[in-house]
């Protein structure tokens, strides 16, 4: 059932009607009326499947297989005060034909914030189901749901710091409002114009979703209309914008209905080009199918390359659930983005997740589901994290999630608050008074800003590095060092990476690079645990823990100093990887060697260049060395690439017999085998470092 409730709130109108039911009705008897009603839900015409088996009812109102389909009906269309009367009628009266009302039953109660009195019916149903076949169907959900019961009475205790607006009829109106999105002094949005119910044709194109444009003026919306005449379609449902980080891309949705009368979306782009949306440019066919759906775009960036990266909605193979998020990472050497993959199970469910949002300035995915353990229908959640490496989700809290559906959040540019949608009680009551999807528009009270700033010095001489590594030296120190040796000296223009750690766990956050003065500064979340990490050529890197657990008021951290080594002049030189005689194979022992030298090195260093040289005894002509050494510089550089080594991070450099470590031949002329077998080797040495802006010059 949720799959199906899902199919609605992807993109689409929701009051779809053939005809009206109200002018058929009279002039239909009993097996007709039965057959439009099956018709009607089979084309997921809900609301005429609601009249015609209403009026069906009334020839036989004891006819509780017809109230169970009328109890289902209703929430799908989430009308949850009638699906309870007709849940618990069939409970009450047909419960051994029907166990899984009581389900349904408690799940109505919870929608509509009786925590309790939903508990209890969870509990009942639990015990009644056990050892049944319903047991292995429902004894997670039911679980889910009674912890949601619990943290839904724990989070109304303790309610965020935040107020809730409803914007007026300059947004919201009668129909469904979704996708809200901050733009410049307004919003974008999707909707349908319109203040009362459409009936019309299954293939008419009279009522589309498009995307609309509000501004804001002080404190009052100004409805201005079409967004943009390039993005609009006078066939198909246009939704769902989403913007990339830098604001020059706009992706949104085109939606139509495939033969098989399901909703197919495919994700378009436009490019802004002198103030002006080009014409759209649908995404190549590993993202669009005709077969799956690809919605609700959200966009960030990768932390490798910098590109785009579109995270989406697909109920395509390979889901966890009926609807996963999904993601694709722009591919600039292909100028085209590259097959999607599931963003994993710690977002994804067997339930659905949709409606994503992408923060890239502290790299966390916003998401509604209803698997996770939530307060009511969809709740919003939020993690931190990129493509499919993410910390665990937290429910984002009440009242932004209601014991209804709560969806589409997105954050304001300044993020001191931003927009979400919920169909909870409050909304425009069309047709029952949580039927309509509406935005709302929150911001922070008390909103905590954290922030951390630290120097970065540079150390250039090796004693005086090792000297300092023994000492508790702090910021003072190294100030006045840095002002009267040249040994020392604040380092600009370094790259600093943030981290945030939960358990065992460390994600990627967001880089800078300090300026003039050796500075650095970081933005942080409240109740979290990151490390600051730096790159220190030729060791490993330094790192540093901030915590903000327990700071309740905004204030800006001032970090302990870090002092690192340069890349040295000497290059550093790992030794003793040995090949057999006339071989480039590695050995076991070697790729031992590799793993416990080089590949941690690179590994705790994740920018450094390396080299790597091969070299050769005496045996043979100068050309065949070279090229012996050179395949054992490759294949080293392939077994680290293997183990995760970016391929641009590693130079392979044979050098033949030209740079003897030992004497090939004894004094007296006659073969030296100890001698030889030295030279069969391979060295390291860290030439250059990625993003550092250095020529990477080789020592010959």
């Amino acid at each position: 059932m949720r799959k199906n409730i899902t199919t609605i709130l992807v993109c689409l109108p929701f009051f779809f009607a053939i005809s009206q039911p109200s002018n058929t009705i009279p002039f239909l008897n009993k097996w007709q009326i039965k057959s439009y009603a099956k018709n009607s839900t089979k084309l997921g015409d809900i609301y005429s499947a609601i009249e015609y088996y209403e009026a069906l009812l009334k020839y036989n109102s004891e006819n509780y297989d017809i109230q169970y389909e009328l109890a289902k009906l209703y929430f799908k269309s989430r009308n949850y005060s009638s699906a309870l009367i007709y849940f618990n009628n069939v409970f009450e009266k047909a419960r051994d034909k029907y166990p899984e009302a009581l389900y349904y039953r408690a799940l109505m109660k919870k929608y509509l914030g009786n925590y309790d009195e939903a508990k209890n019916d969870f509990n009942i149903f639990l015990k009644a189901i056990k050892g049944t076949e319903l047991d292995q169907i429902y004894k997670k959900s039911v679980k889910n749901e009674i912890e949601g019961c619990d943290l839904a009475k724990k989070q109304m205790a303790s309610p965020l710091e935040v107020f809730i607006l409803r914007p007026d009829t300059a947004i919201n109106k009668p129909f469904l409002e979704n996708s809200p999105l901050s733009y410049k002094n307004g919003l974008l949005f999707t909707a349908i114009r319109t203040d009362k119910v459409l009936y019309f044709d299954k293939d008419s194109i009279s009522a589309l979703r498009k995307i609309y444009y509000a501004e804001r003026k002080k404190e009052k919306w100004e409805f201005k209309g079409l967004f943009d005449e390039n993005i609009d379609d006078t066939t198909q449902h246009v939704c769902n914008p989403a913007l990339s980080p830098d604001k020059k891309r706009l992706y949104f949705n085109k939606c139509f209905k495939n033969w098989k009368n399901k909703y197919i979306c495919h994700i378009y782009k436009s490019e802004l080009q002198d103030n002006k949306w080009l014409p759209p440019v649908k995404l190549n066919g590993k993202i669009n199918t005709d077969k799956y759906t690809s919605t609700q775009p959200t966009v960030g960036t990768s932390s490798k390359t910098n590109t785009d990266v579109l995270y989406f909605v697909s109920d395509r193979e390979g889901s966890v659930g009926g609807y996963d998020i999904w993601f694709s990472v722009y591919n600039p050497k292909k100028a085209d983005f590259d097959e999607p993959k599931n963003a994993g199970k710690k977002i994804n469910t067997p339930a659905d997740e949709i409606t994503p949002f992408y923060d890239d300035n502290s790299r966390t995915l916003y998401f509604s589901s209803n698997g996770h353990v939530n307060i009511g229908g969809f709740d919003i959640f939020k993690a931190q994290g990129e493509l499919n490496q993410f910390l665990p989700p937290q429910n984002i809290g009440y009242p932004i999630n209601s014991s209804a559906d709560d969806l589409f959040f997105s954050l304001n540019e300044n993020e001191m608050g931003g927009f979400f949608v919920s169909n909870r009680k409050g909304t425009t009551p069309f047709l029952h008074e949580t039927c309509c999807d509406d935005i709302f528009e929150f911001r922070w009270s008390n909103l905590i800003k954290i922030a951390v700033k630290g120097k970065i010095f540079a150390i250039k001489d090796k004693s005086l590095y090792e000297q300092l590594e023994q000492q508790d030296v702090d910021y003072g120190t190294l100030s006045a060092l840095a002002e009267e040796i040249d040994k020392v000296s604040v380092l600009p223009n370094k790259r600093v990476d943030l981290y945030v750690v939960e358990g065992k766990e460390r994600l990627f956050v967001k880089s800078t690079t300090t300026d003039s003065t050796g500075e650095y500064f970081f933005n942080l979340q409240p109740d979290k645990e990151y490390k600051i990490v730096v790159d220190n050529y030729g060791l490993f890197t330094k790192e540093m823990s901030v915590i903000t657990k327990g700071i309740t008021k905004s204030d800006t951290l001032i970090a302990n100093a870090i002092f690192i080594n340069l890349i040295p002049l000497e290059p550093v030189i790992i030794k003793n990887i040995y090949f057999k005689f006339n071989k480039w194979e590695l050995t076991d022992s070697a790729k031992v060697i590799l793993d416990n030298t080089i590949l941690s090195l690179m590994k705790n260093n994740p920018r450094i260049i390396v080299e790597i040289s091969a070299h050769t005894d005496s045996i043979s002509n100068d050309e065949y060395n070279f090229k012996l050494s050179q395949k054992r510089a490759e294949s080293v550089v392939n077994y680290l690439i293997s183990k995760g080594i970016e391929k641009e991070r590693l130079v392979a450099k044979g050098y033949g017999r030209t740079r003897p470590i030992a004497p090939n031949k004894n004094p007296d002329g006659t073969d030296n085998p100890e001698g030889r077998r030295k030279n069969r080797r391979v060295e390291f040495k860290i030439i250059g470092a990625l993003e550092e802006k250095r020529n990477i010059i080789y020592e010959e």
